[in-house]
C-alpha cells in the first residue's frame, strides 16, 4: 500500500471513528480525532499534489480553524465560526474564476440547471426563514453565509454541466457537502438541535474537504459530450 492509499484509508477510518465517538459519547475520539483528520487531509493534498499552492493551503487551514473553534465552543461563539467560514467561501470564489469557461448549454443542460436551481432556491429560502428570527442580530451574517454557499453551489453546478470534467465534478461535490454541512450547522444551532444532524455533519464536512483536495490535485480535462443536443 503506497502513501496515498494509506492516507485515504486513515482518513476514512478517522471519519468512522468520529461518528462512533459521537454516537457512543467517547469524547477522546472527537477531541483528538478531528485535528488529526484535518492534518491527514492536508497531508493528502501535499502528498498528491505535483505543485503545492499557498492559496490551497490557506483555504484548507481556514476550514481547519473553523472546526477547531468547535472544540472550544465555550470561548468561541457561532458568530466567529460563521465569519471564518465566510472568509473561506470568499476564497473559494477564486476557484470559480479559475474554472470559468464560455457557457455552452443544450436544452437538456438548461432543464437540469433550472430544476436543480429551483429546488436549491426553495431550500435556501425555507432554511433562512426558519432561522432568521432565532439568529437575532446575526441574521445579516447568516444571510451572507448562506448566500455565499448558494452562489458557489449554483455556479459550481453550472461549470460542471458546462464542462463535465472530473475537476469540475470534484468542486461541485465539495460545494454540495459544504452546503449540507453549514445548513445543518445553522439549523442545529438556531432552530432544531438534533444528534442526527450532528452525525450527518460529521460525515459531510470531511467529505467536502476531501472533494476539495481532489479538485486541487486533479488536472483539467474537457469531457463534455455533444451527443445530447435535445432532451
Amino acid at each position: 500500500m503506497d502513501g496515498g492509499k494509506l492516507l485515504r484509508f486513515l482518513i476514512s477510518f478517522l471519519i468512522v471513528l468520529q461518528v462512533l465517538g459521537f454516537v457512543f459519547q467517547i469524547h477522546v475520539l472527537s477531541t483528538y480525532g478531528k485535528p488529526i483528520l484535518f492534518i491527514l487531509i492536508t497531508l493528502h493534498y501535499v502528498w498528491s499534489s505535483k505543485k503545492i499552492k499557498v492559496l490551497h493551503i490557506i483555504v484548507l487551514c481556514v476550514f481547519f480553524i473553523s472546526e477547531l473553534m468547535h472544540s472550544i465552543d465555550d470561548l468561541i461563539t457561532i458568530k466567529h465560526r460563521m465569519l471564518v467560514n465566510i472568509v473561506g467561501y470568499i476564497l473559494l470564489f477564486y476557484f470559480l474564476y479559475y474554472n470559468h469557461k464560455s457557457f455552452k448549454y443544450n436544452r437538456r443542460d438548461v432543464f437540469t440547471l433550472i430544476l436543480g436551481s429551483s429546488l436549491y432556491t426553495v431550500i435556501f429560502f425555507i432554511t433562512y426563514s426558519v432561522i432568521r428570527e432565532p439568529m437575532g442580530d446575526l441574521y445579516l451574517i447568516g444571510f451572507l453565509h448562506l448566500l455565499l454557499l448558494y452562489v458557489l453551489l449554483i455556479v459550481g453546478a453550472m461549470h460542471y454541466i458546462n464542462i463535465r470534467s472530473e475537476k469540475s465534478l470534484w468542486f461541485f461535490l465539495a460545494m454540495l457537502n459544504f452546503a449540507f454541512s453549514d445548513f445543518i450547522l445553522l439549523i442545529d444551532k438556531f432552530y432544531l438541535e438534533s444528534n442526527e444532524l450532528k452525525v450527518i455533519r460529521l460525515i459531510c464536512l470531511p467529505l467536502s474537504l476531501i472533494f476539495l483536495v481532489n479538485y486541487m490535485i486533479t488536472k483539467y480535462k474537457y469531457l463534455k459530450s455533444e451527443e445530447f443536443e435535445g432532451f
